[in-house]
């Protein structure tokens, strides 16, 4: 049984995987062929007035990880936060955002590998920082550029605490070692191991703006987080030979190996594959006018 779950995840996460590079390549074609055509266009729009946008956004985020190793969407939670975006021209804009949200994943769910039982929720503070290129020319208010579909790509750094759920209480993982001790010892996985609550991730999505109003613009938007840590869910190498439990509701519960079924050494997650968590949602905000501007000429 256990075999069997190893190569079921083994291959989902494969193929999962296969996916999200042909989507990156994707992406990087597509930005590249319009790259070209931006910058054969930046000399005329050097008149357009710049702007800034202020706004809340809302929606759902759900992670890629050992539990999870394909299924998008899946355990959503909510997600919410804060971005400020500044438009360059009609076809590049600028964005800081600010995104918190408790990423979900449990093998009773998932059941890519249910023989395991762990289960894990990982509250996350992230700020990102992105670059949009809408397909058409876009300025909100204006009837004729009031719509377009965008790509994004960026950076984040991102904040995150695993926590398992024992009973009606959050175990935080973070202060029990629920695997062995990684044997790659690099000044990258010390950086970015399993004790430290930093990471970093490469940004990239797509969406749609639109705008309302001659001052509000609302957006759609899928975004993709490729973070360059394997602990988002605490799952990541191999079962170590002390199993650290905990006690709730009268009951002791062991957070590495809560079924029983493994012994020390036997592969608990992949550590060849690092965590992804996606972003999904909707944005509104506010156009504010850069002093210096006239966007009257623009509005015409």
């Amino acid at each position: 049984m256990v075999r069997n779950g190893l190569m079921r995840a083994g291959l989902y996460k494969y193929l999962n995987d296969n996916m999200l590079k042909r989507f990156r390549f994707m992406f990087i074609c597509i930005c590249m062929m319009t790259l070209s055509h931006a910058g054969s266009s930046l000399h005329a729009q050097v008149e357009i007035p710049h702007s800034l946008e202020i706004g809340p956004h809302v929606g759902i985020g759900y992670m890629i990880c050992d539990i999870n190793p394909a299924k998008h969407f899946a355990q959503s939670s909510l997600q919410y936060g804060g971005m400020v975006r500044y438009n360059h021209n009609l076809r590049w804009a600028f964005r800081l955002e600010y995104t918190h949200t408790s990423l979900k994943a449990s093998d009773e769910v998932i059941k890519w590998r249910p023989e395991r039982g762990l289960n894990v929720k990982t509250v996350v503070n992230d700020l990102s920082v992105m670059a949009e290129f809408n397909f058409y020319e876009y300025f909100t208010g204006k009837r004729n550029k009031s719509f377009s579909p965008y790509l994004l790509g960026g950076f984040s750094v991102f904040h995150y605490t695993p926590y398992a759920a024992v009973g009606d209480s959050l175990v935080k993982l973070r202060d029990h070692q629920a695997e062995a001790a990684p044997l790659d010892t690099s000044n990258w996985r010390k950086m970015l191991g399993r004790d430290k609550p930093i990471g970093l991730s490469m940004v990239f999505g797509f969406g749609l703006k639109t705008s309302l109003s001659k001052h509000l613009c609302m957006t759609f938007e899928w975004r993709l987080h490729k973070t360059f840590t394997d602990y988002l869910d605490d799952v990541s190498g191999v079962y170590p030979e002390e199993h650290p439990k905990v006690t709730a509701g009268g009951k002791e519960y062991d957070l590495s190996d809560p079924t029983g079924n493994f012994k020390p050494g036997q592969q608990r997650g992949d550590s060849a594959h690092k965590d992804w968590f996606g972003i999904a949602g909707i944005s509104l905000s506010w156009r504010f006018n850069l002093p210096g501007n006239d966007v009257c000429k623009m509005m015409k």
